[in-house]
């Protein structure tokens, strides 16, 4: 089953750093950031290591290190970098990048767009009194993601290794397969063996993280992909709820209206009036 796409809003974008950094040559050893760096390498090339582990960044390259992680970073050449140290949370709170395990590098394709939405970015960061200026920080950094994370999906989705590990990294592989698994029955005990820790304790320390419990996230998950069935189908309600593991269109139905407030046919109808109306009548 296709899983669940968790990329999903409301986005939140927390800018801590926006520079550009030129070097003859560079020597960076036991780097630590509370937060992400994206580094993009417009001139240079570059080693970067992770506990023990090498990548090489070259023109075009973005260089990823998760926050709470020591790094280093080694070039003997000249070099210079356009720079960030950021927050990206999607819904639920998580962390995208953490989430979708992004490799340590990835290709621009488009680099001319990167470094002119970059460019974009600092302008606003450096002009503290500019109207509107969260809106352009916000709308500019969601660019630059959406570009690493189509550099990262063009390039086969490679996931970084468990060197690249942190402490936010904890429930991500689970998050995803409960998104791979929405159609199956799963139970607490099923989650908690994934993680090697008791129910409790798993409850405990991933409410702490995500604000729900496993299994209140599962039973949102489900309800998500039901609601898109819904707008995207035209699959019976006994197909969506055996689909999305809600046993059958009575605990669909009654799931359903205590989630979003209404019945599940009630809510494709109100998506089918609002897909066909047509504004000017053309």
């Amino acid at each position: 089953m296709k899983p669940i796409d968790l990329a999903q809003g409301p986005w939140s974008v927390q800018l801590h750093t926006v520079k550009q950094s030129y070097y003859s040559k560079l020597d960076l050893q036991n780097c630590l950031f509370s937060h992400w760096i994206i580094s993009y390498v417009k001139e240079g090339y570059v080693r970067t290591t992770t506990r023990g582990e090498s990548h090489y960044a070259k023109a075009g390259d973005i260089m990823l290190h998760p926050p709470h992680l020591p790094f280093a970073e080694y070039s003997e050449t000249k070099g210079d970098h356009l720079w960030i140290q950021v927050s990206l949370l999607c819904s639920h709170h998580f962390d995208l990048l953490q989430l979708y395990r992004v490799s340590p590098i990835v290709t621009i394709s488009d680099f001319k767009g990167y470094e002119a939405v970059f460019l974009k970015l600092m302008t606003a960061w450096e002009d503290q009194g500019a109207a509107f200026r969260d809106l352009k920080l916000t709308s500019a950094m969601l660019q630059l993601t959406e570009q690493i994370m189509v550099g990262w999906e063009n390039a086969g989705s490679p996931k970084r290794s468990e060197a690249f590990n942190s402490s936010g990294d904890r429930f991500s592989d689970l998050v995803g397969q409960m998104s791979l698994r929405l159609h199956q029955k799963v139970s607490r005990e099923d989650l908690a063996a994934q993680v090697c820790l008791s129910s409790n304790y798993m409850d405990r320390v991933f409410q702490q993280q995500y604000g729900l419990t496993p299994m209140q996230m599962l039973r949102e998950m489900r309800l998500n992909r039901a609601k898109q069935l819904l707008e995207q189908t035209t699959d019976t309600l006994e197909s969506i709820a055996s689909q999305c593991g809600l046993t059958d269109a009575s605990y669909l139905c009654k799931q359903f209206k205590k989630q979003f407030s209404k019945l599940p046919t009630e809510y494709r109808e109100s998506v089918r009036i609002t897909q066909s109306a047509d504004l000017y009548g053309v």
